[in-house]
This record gives C-alpha cells, structure tokens and sequence, in this order.
C-alpha cells in the first residue's frame, strides 16, 4: 500500500506500508518494511524502517533495524545499535545539536 498525502491522526499508527507525506499523531511505529518521506510531529516515535525527513518527539525510539535521513528532534532519545543513520540530532531541552553519520 502507498499513500500520498498528509495523515493526522490520535492514538496509535503503525506504519508498514509507503507514505509520501507528512503525519501527526500520538503514537507512531514505523515497522521494518515501512517506508516514510515527510516529517513526524507525534509524542511518542519509533523507527524501525526507511525514513526520510524530520521528527519532533517527546521520545524518540530507533530500532536496529531502521535507515533514517533527516533531523531528529527529542526530548528522550533510546537507539539500539545497528541502525543506519544520516542525521542531525537536536535534544530540546538542551538546545545541543549532534550530527550523526553511521
């Protein structure tokens, strides 16, 4: 399945198809054969596929599994290790930025 266009939503999307958009929502998990281009604005977000854009979370979970390019922005930040990442880290209560390329 693929889905172009913006998804706002409350409670809980898991993701396992494409989207070319934008989401809003409570709870979002990107599964492994999900595929996300467009930015992440939710309170809880955890990546375990490709992902391309910007997050804003409260907390911010990346799995092994997960190929992100983008900016991450967090408050809580928890990673497993394995991950491909081009990314830009932004912790926002510190304000510090980090920039990661793995």
């Amino acid at each position: 399945m693929q889905i172009n266009g913006n998804i706002k939503c409350s409670g809980n999307l898991v993701l396992r198809g494409k989207v070319k958009g934008n989401v809003e929502c409570d709870h979002i998990n990107i599964a492994s054969e999900g595929n996300l281009k467009g930015n992440i604005k939710a309170l809880q977000s955890s990546i375990g596929g490709n992902f391309v854009g910007d997050v804003f979370a409260d907390t911010l979970s990346i799995e092994s599994t997960a190929n992100i390019k983008g900016k991450l922005h967090y408050n809580n930040l928890k990673a497993q290790p394995g991950a491909n990442l081009e990314v830009e880290l932004t912790d926002i209560h510190t304000g510090r930025e980090s920039r990661v390329i793995d």
